[in-house]
């Protein structure tokens, strides 16, 4: 845990200096968006530091959302897959929303976690960012 942490501080500071730097329009919204979940990111490796002896079957490991990566596969789509409890999917590049308006918080992340659960079910669930009154 802490390499990530340290890996994700010093990504941040490079994507710091970077923003500061005459940078074209999508280059600069790329590199804000990355800071944002990276930021995301260093405050969870936080919360899971401080719980010290945090095993790989602890509750609170096993409902965030994970990415394994196995190179070893041939089938090149097969080799990223995505865990959150016990769920498993493979990852299929798929729509994210629009990164301006979506802003990643324990309640999105409660959101991710029944929806995973729900699809590992074969059910289905949406998430509409409407209010309706």
């Amino acid at each position: 845990m802490n390499n990530s942490l340290d890996f994700t501080l010093r990504a941040l500071d490079v994507l710091a200096d970077t923003v500061l730097a005459d940078l074209p329009p999508i280059q600069r919204k790329k590199c804000e968006h990355l800071i944002i979940e990276l930021v995301y990111q260093r405050d969870l490796i936080c919360q899971l530091l401080k719980k010290k002896d945090i095993s790989p079957k602890d509750f609170e490991w096993l409902h965030q959302m994970r990415f394994y990566f196995n190179a070893s596969l041939e089938d090149a789509l097969s080799r990223l897959t995505i865990h959150m409890a016990n769920a498993q999917f493979l990852y299929g590049h798929e729509y994210l929303g629009v990164p301006d308006r979506l802003v990643q918080t324990p309640l999105t992340d409660r959101c991710y976690l029944t929806l995973t659960q729900a699809l590992s079910l074969q059910l289905g669930g949406s998430l509409s960012d409407r209010v309706s009154l």
